[in-house]
């Protein structure tokens, strides 16, 4: 059984590294295009990452360089939120996403907390799934080298030293693996969206034939109530809701 936790374990790491290494050359090589200004093929190299179910903050906010550069600004503001969505504390995609808003037609502002609640924030933004996830790879290995460590060398020895340290690693990682599924789950089922195309008109019910209620333009970003038909209940930040079309916007 541990050789095969072993084979398991190898094969693992020799698919992770080849996989990596791929990443890594088509990540560096869209690097250099956009460096170049050649952004549209810098775009279809990040988005071919992104389309192998890659998430990463840094993807994202290069794909939203991207589409800043050529003047995307709908698709430039989603993909600096969804940079945000997994590293909250990201200086460069925060600061990016302040320039974007500002060349929407609708003003917007970013929510302004009080001193307590923006510091609270801030501690639970600091740690991302990213780091979560690469705690619980830590975890998860120190565990199978402490049981190993158990059946090679305690046998016949006393085990509490070893199992207290194994109590304490199956708790982080069970508290790690908790708080990384609810940021997962939050950052999966989020109701906050972009306007993408050039405007949309805010209805009263979910069809053109209800009362005009308002007109919102690229790069709004609001949330979503509820679905029906084809069309979504939202909310401004203003607090004005109204149903638009699906297809005029996409989510965080």
């Amino acid at each position: 059984m541990k050789k095969f936790i072993y084979i398991v374990l190898i094969l693992l790491i020799a698919t992770s590294i080849f996989s990596d290494a791929n990443v890594d050359s088509i990540f560096q090589s869209a690097i250099s295009s956009y460096e170049n200004k050649d952004f549209d093929v810098a775009l279809k190299q990040f988005l071919s990452l992104e389309n192998e179910s890659i998430i990463n903050a840094d993807l994202f906010y290069n794909i939203g360089n991207c589409y800043f550069r050529l003047n995307n600004i709908g698709k430039a503001i989603l993909y600096f939120e969804r940079t945000l969505k997994i590293e909250p504390l990201h200086q460069a995609a925060n600061r990016n996403l302040n320039l974007a808003l500002t060349l929407t037609k609708d003003k917007q502002k970013k929510e302004k907390l009080d001193a307590f609640s923006d510091f609270i924030k801030k501690i639970y933004k600091m740690v991302s799934i990213n780091s979560l996830s690469i705690i619980n790879l830590s975890l998860f290995i120190l565990i199978i080298v402490i049981l190993d460590i158990m059946i090679l060398f305690y046998r016949n020895r006393d085990k509490s030293a070893p199992i207290f340290i194994f109590t304490i690693l199956i708790l982080l990682f069970a508290i790690v693996s908790t708080t990384g599924y609810m940021k997962w789950n939050s950052y999966s089922h989020s109701t906050k969206s972009v306007l993408m195309h050039g405007t949309a008109v805010g209805y009263s019910g979910p069809g053109e034939d209800f009362t005009r209620v308002f007109t919102i333009h690229e790069g709004h970003i609001f949330d979503v109530v509820k679905e029906e038909s084809g069309w979504s209940q939202i909310k401004l930040q203003n607090g004005l809701g109204g149903w638009i079309r699906n297809d005029s916007f996409e989510k965080i």
